[in-house]
């Protein structure tokens, strides 16, 4: 178990440095790269994922039509 959250660790340090080279990050909604500025951590499933501020204002459109279908 310790090598697997080694494992993670070292995954996380790798794609913040690249983050902070390239000034870009990968949206894991979209998959497609974006500005650093342009999004924030959020949970799904347990993980923490980076998702550009575009996806999650579609993502919470989506839920909220949803919401407002079933009522």
């Amino acid at each position: 178990m310790t090598a697997y959250m080694d494992r993670s660790d070292r995954l996380s340090l790798l794609t913040q440095a690249a983050a902070e080279a390239t000034g870009k990050r990968f949206c894991s909604h979209h998959q497609a790269q974006v500005a650093a500025s342009d999004g924030d951590f959020v949970m799904r499933n347990k993980t923490r994922r980076w998702i550009c501020f575009r996806c999650q204002k579609n993502i919470q459109s989506q839920n909220a039509a949803l919401v407002k279908q079933r009522a």
